[in-house]
């Protein structure tokens, strides 16, 4: 039987991690000084590539496909990469998108110099690439493209790469679109459905480095072992579990529309559920409505991962107060009207409402006595007291069946 800690363990514990995190934190700061160091506006490639650790360079090198020259030391290594990247630049351009395209345009137009508002792994993407180096000039915050690479942007001609740039953007939207909806998908449902809203069927090697490139950029999706899941699906086997389970749903046949609106960053499906519940809790609470966006935005990523009306109202709870059981029936019609309208990564990019009304339109009609609905997956009649076929936790007449 373990031994139950004793409280000055346990003070000692708690103060080493503190010291840890304080540890991390002041190597994060200094790294962060670093990088932002004083930079030469005029940079050459060499100097830039100094300015970067010695993992920074290898991953530049990994980036490159530069092979024989892991055993390089940092000077080595620096002459080599000011040889390659300028030579890499069409090679590295025919794997992006018109996001980072244009980035690197916006900067080369300006004389290779400018600031663009970017996350924190998005600047590694460019640095790890030997694109872009992050400093400070005249005390503004600026990203510098070397004298050698934009020499080397401004030969390329722009028609040669712009059938590319636009077959990548539709690759990387199609496919942030396809998973935000149905979660994770294989490779041989993604090269069908590529194929159905594009027109043709994919080059399965371009199309895998190209989204290998979008994974880094964005940090939307993950992949592992030919099969591409949204960053936000933790547990892939249960969900191909769920999904398997429903093997006579098909996917949700979604517009190439609407699959590209949701590729886009900061996508949400506000549906009218969605915006009905952050009005009321704009209403009900002093908080923006920026706020009350973010809060029922986690409540639609939980309904998306599966979480039952039950949980979420948990969720909210740890949030807002609710002092009165007239207010949390208020928030439980909310949650389980947006539980019913959000297109869930278990039912394959169905809402559950949806399937109730497929399942209505395909069953008998029931006698009026009886008030009763057919499953069109089991065949068997669901009375209005039986547990809602869509897995809400909830009875059917306070769910599907209202």
């Amino acid at each position: 039987m373990d031994k139950p800690i004793s409280g000055k363990d346990e003070k000692r514990l708690i103060e080493s991690l503190d010291k840890a995190e304080e540890m991390h934190r002041r190597m994060e700061m200094k790294e962060e000084e670093k990088r932002w160091a004083d930079i030469d506006l005029s940079l050459a490639l060499g100097a830039g590539l100094e300015r970067l650790t010695k993992d920074e360079l290898s991953a530049i090198r990994s980036n490159l496909g530069i092979r024989g020259a892991s055993t390089l030391k940092k000077q080595e290594l620096i002459g080599a990469l000011e040889k390659h990247i300028p030579e890499a630049l069409p090679y590295l351009l025919s794997r992006m998108d018109e996001t980072r395209y244009k980035i690197l345009k916006q900067i080369a137009d300006r004389g290779g110099h400018a600031f663009v508002q970017l996350e924190p792994y998005q600047l590694s993407y460019f640095r790890k690439r030997g694109l872009l180096f992050t400093g400070t000039f005249k005390g503004k915050r600026t990203l510098v493209m070397s004298q050698e690479v934009l020499a080397s942007f401004g030969r390329i001609d722009p028609a040669s790469m712009r059938e590319k740039i636009r077959r990548n953007t539709e690759w990387i939207k199609l496919t942030h679109g396809m998973l935000y909806y149905y979660g994770t998908l294989d490779l041989e449902h993604l090269e069908s459905m590529l194929a159905q809203h594009t027109g043709e069927k994919p080059d399965l090697y371009a199309y895998m480095v190209v989204m290998e490139e979008a994974e880094k950029f964005y940090q939307l999706i993950h992949h592992d072992n030919e099969r591409y899941s949204h960053a936000d699906v933790f547990d892939i086997a249960r969900l191909k579990r769920e999904q398997a389970m429903r093997s006579s749903l098909p996917f949700y046949p979604f517009t190439k529309g609407q699959l590209l609106r949701a590729g886009e960053s900061g996508f949400a499906d506000r549906n009218p559920s969605y915006r009905a519940f952050v009005d009321f809790i704009a209403r009900t609470y002093d908080i923006s409505r920026n706020e009350a966006d973010d809060l029922v935005e986690e409540c639609e990523y939980a309904i998306q991962c599966g979480d039952m009306p039950g949980d979420v109202l948990t969720l909210l709870q740890e949030q807002l107060e609710m002092d009165d059981l007239k207010t949390v029936e208020a928030f439980m019609e909310h949650i389980v009207a947006l539980h019913n309208n959000t297109k869930q990564w278990i039912l394959k990019g169905y809402a559950p409402y949806e399937i109730s009304a497929e399942r209505n339109r395909t069953a008998a009609p029931p006698s009026p006595a009886e008030g009763n609905v057919i499953d069109f997956a089991t065949r068997k009649t669901v009375g209005r007291n039986d547990p809602c076929p869509c897995g809400s936790g909830l009875k059917y007449k306070k769910c599907c069946g209202k």
